[in-house]
């Protein structure tokens, strides 16, 4: 098995920008693992709380004659953190599995049949008329999530939602808020028609959730890295999201899923910087979620051949010759 490992830079349609970060483009790691005519690919995107793509590069590079040798999915989880670097190599990983198997990703582990996947469509901090007018142009999507900050909330939501009485809504914060802003924002929204708040409060204040009474459920984020945390953050939130470049991979985001689905929670399957080639195994993560935001792709001036099918709203299953 031989294998290539490459960072990549693909430009956006225009800047998105979140509570504490705006991005310019979407800046990957890709990994291929080529076994004679076969080639499993995988992907992971920079993002600045995740380690940064060169060190998850050196990473790689340094186990390439175990990689090369035929490490496995489970092995990788011993050898490196957490971040798209060993994302990137996973869903290599399993990718090639499947090449090798002839079969799909949702065969091989099981996974509820698959289905076009109703996926949120994001619209970032911008001036507000802006924001109107991304929401009116994606007409498609009738699940927007809004991002906010410290200085923003209900207004975001009044203002899109007369604009697209149609659509529901996700409001993510990204650690954005204090737990006043929070329970403001919750008295007022009632006639709105609000889905999920995801991370309202900073990951290291958190603990305040336990003290508020949420008829909305609160999805953790940025809270939310692993395994582990299905547990310790079951007091706190309703529901986690999954970004796979977080949690370094399919393997350890399907162990998480079905590990959060067994404990009552439930799951969101999202995405950070990632052409169609990152977000296909985030979409068969989906298959046991009960809510999807794998909009990346669209927020692209260009993506991989042959790319992710994203029509009426909804985003089908990955084409053999994409991943899995």
């Amino acid at each position: 098995m031989r294998l290539t490992v490459e960072i990549e830079d693909w430009p956006l349609e225009r800047p998105f920008r979140i509570a504490y970060h705006t991005f310019e483009s979407s800046r990957l790691i890709r990994v291929e693992l080529r076994d004679g005519d076969l080639v499993g690919r995988g992907e992971g995107g920079e993002h600045p709380q995740l380690e940064p793509l060169e060190a998850g590069r050196a990473a790689i590079v340094a186990l390439a004659p175990r990689i090369e040798a035929g490490l496995g999915t489970a092995e990788l989880l011993e050898l490196m953190g957490r971040g798209p670097a060993r994302n990137a190599l996973d869903c290599a990983l399993w990718d090639l599995a499947c090449k090798r198997a002839n079969r799909r990703l949702w065969e091989l582990e099981g996974l509820p049949a698959p289905r076009p996947m109703r996926t949120a469509y994001t619209i970032g901090i911008a001036p507000l008329p802006e924001m109107i007018e991304d929401a009116l142009a994606m007409r498609d999507y009738t699940l927007l999530k809004l991002k906010v900050d410290g200085s923003s909330g209900f207004e975001v939501l009044e203002a899109i939602a007369a604009a697209r009485p149609d659509a529901e809504f996700i409001i993510d914060a990204n650690e954005g808020w204090a737990p006043s802003q929070l329970e403001a924002f919750i008295a007022r929204i009632a006639d709105y028609p609000v889905r999920l708040i995801e991370q309202p409060l900073a990951k290291h204040a958190d603990h305040a959730l336990e003290a508020i009474d949420s008829p909305i459920p609160l999805a953790a984020d940025e809270s939310f890295h692993g395994l582990p945390d299905v547990t310790r953050l079951a007091d706190r939130y309703d529901v986690i999201n999954i970004k796979l470049d977080k949690i370094g991979g399919l393997t350890e985001a399907l162990l998480a899923a079905r590990a959060a689905r067994a404990q009552g929670l439930g799951v969101m399957i999202g995405c950070n910087n990632a052409t169609s080639l990152g977000i296909a195994p985030a979409w068969c993560v989906g298959l046991l979620c009960e809510y999807a935001d794998l909009d990346s792709p669209l927020l692209l001036a260009r993506d991989r051949t042959p790319p992710l099918e994203y029509r009426n709203g909804l985003v089908a299953a990955p084409d053999r010759d994409l991943w899995g």
